[in-house]
């Protein structure tokens, strides 16, 4: 078996951003016009377990002992000029399945670039990205590739937005942005969208000391297909008002207000209203940031808030976010739990999280799966971590409650996942939490753990699953560009539905090399 797919959507992003690149710069490539770094590198890993297929998706008998053997070669290039900056990261990721005797062939891909055309003033951003998810809830739920699950899909999306950008001396700033993005999967029956965004935003400037305000506006239309068929499309269109009272330089109070029109066709009322919050943002401190808002929308109250408290040795985050989305528009995001670098979203200082990730700590958390839908819902999303980066400890602390609330009607799923699931899955609540550990033997050598938890909760059923991921590992760097790994993992599932339960455990060595 072989997965091997760019996508039409993926060639025409690169297309693009070489078009805009080459005409902005012809000397982009000249050493003295810009830098550029390529870093290739090549990881190889084996691995054995005693559970393969974790319980079963797809194979006869569910589960069984296998060697995996994975070689990934990969390169990072990255490049920095006057008027354009780029970074691309891409890995082929090869796998060998020993008493299968079968191969996959996936990639990882992960680039963006801006480019500024018109000095201050037409700029293009650009994004590709390739990975893979956990499917479904409710199947296996893998923390890697290294598995014949069959919950394992492909996903791929892209993104290009010109905009103009433009300062009226110290009055008012104002943007006015296109956007077009595009997301599909692997898996049968997803419906493949594509997104036509405009967004235009005018904010007073420095004259506005005291009372400052802003006009935003926003349309988006998705467009859904399948099989090359149109399923129609979904318009969300949000104007809004914003007020901005300073009442000290590190106290403000913010108000919005608006209307929002939306044409999915809901089954929880009106999706279309007029909408108000009214909250402040609060900066005691550089290290200190506070933001919280309340106020009501068409699907009732809301409220967000974040909290990031910054100190030399720790880093404190606390933020909590809703709002009505689909798939697509969360996987732009990267909200997928096999997406590297999710431990340096918990970590904002870019420094500090690689040096954990360099220190060998491991970069899977257990976090809430963005699951393949094709319905609107409404998402609710709370996390809080801590980070604290020692001498010769480092601990990481986590928790997180995520829910997904179902807007439109379960028939959109019934081909991806059939009835029951759909009907299973309409509402649902994922609540959990990571510890990582990492303790320096020395400069060269470093062990870590990382316990995770993760309950599942199918809210129209009231079942509930219970999955407990245990990973121990000792990181060994032989040379500047070469590091070896020896991993145990253990993970479990306990499941209120019949025949769901299943427990896996691995042991892994893997040899990075940079070149």
């Amino acid at each position: 078996m072989k997965v091997f797919s760019l996508g039409s959507g993926f060639l025409r992003w690169i297309f693009f951003w070489a078009t805009c690149v080459a005409g902005l710069n012809p000397w982009v490539f000249q050493a003295n016009a810009a830098e550029w770094t390529i870093q290739p590198r090549l990881t190889v890993m084996e691995t054995y377990t005693d559970n393969a297929r974790m319980g079963g998706l797809g194979g006869a008998g569910g589960s069984g002992s296998e060697f995996i053997t994975q070689v990934d070669p990969g390169v990072e290039i990255t490049g920095v000029g006057r008027r354009f900056n780029t970074s691309t990261n891409y890995t082929l990721n090869n796998l060998y399945f020993a008493k299968n005797q079968s191969s996959i062939m996936r990639q990882q891909l992960s680039s963006n670039a801006t480019a500024e055309i018109l000095k201050d003033l037409f700029f293009v951003d650009g994004r590709a990205d390739i990975f893979q998810q956990n499917a479904f809830l409710f199947g296996p739920q893998a923390f890697d590739n290294a598995n014949l699950s069959g919950n394992i899909q492909d996903i791929r999306t892209w993104s290009v937005s010109p905009y103009l950008r433009h300062r009226f001396k110290n009055l008012a700033s104002g943007e006015l942005r296109y956007a077009r993005s595009a997301v599909t999967s692997s898996a049968r029956n997803f419906f493949s969208n594509t997104s036509d965004s405009v967004i235009a935003s005018l904010n007073s400037g420095s004259a506005f000391r005291t009372l400052g305000w802003g006009m935003n506006y926003s349309n988006t239309q998705i467009s859904r297909e399948l099989g090359g068929g149109d399923l129609g499309s979904i318009e969300l269109e949000r104007i809004a008002g914003t007020l901005n009272y300073v009442v000290t330089p590190q106290f403000n109070l913010i108000g919005t207000g608006g209307y929002e029109r939306n044409s999915f066709l809901s089954i929880r009322g009106k999706p279309s209203s007029h909408f108000w919050t009214a909250g402040f943002s609060w900066t005691p401190t550089t290290r200190t940031n506070v933001d919280a808002s309340a106020g009501q929308r068409f699907f009732g109250s809301t409220f967000a808030g974040s909290i990031v408290h910054r100190t030399r040795r720790t880093v404190w985050n606390l933020s909590y976010v809703e709002d009505i989305t689909t798939f697509g528009q969360q996987a732009l995001q990267g909200g997928v739990i096999l997406n590297p670098g999710s431990l340096g979203r918990l970590i904002p200082n870019i420094q500090d999280s690689q040096a954990l990730l360099d220190q060998g700590l491991p970069i899977t958390l257990s976090d809430p799966n963005n699951f393949l839908t094709n319905r609107l819902f409404l998402l609710r999303r709370l996390e809080a971590s801590l980070a604290l980066n020692g001498r010769k400890n480092s601990l990481i602390f986590r928790a997180f409650n995520f829910s997904m609330k179902s807007f439109t009607a379960d028939d959109e799923d019934v081909g991806l996942i059939g009835a029951a699931d759909a009907f299973l899955t309409r509402d649902t609540t994922q609540t959990g939490g990571n510890v990582l550990w990492n303790h320096r033997l020395s400069p060269l050598t470093s062990v870590n753990a990382n316990f995770g938890y993760t309950r599942i909760h199918f809210d129209t059923t009231d079942q509930v699953d219970d999955m407990i991921i245990i990973m121990l590992g000792l990181n060994k760097r032989f040379t500047a560009n070469t590091n070896g790994v020896l991993r145990y993992s253990h993970m479990r599932r306990e499941s209120g539905r019949g025949n769901s339960d299943f427990s896996a455990n691995t042991v892994s060595a893997i040899l990075n090399m940079n070149f």
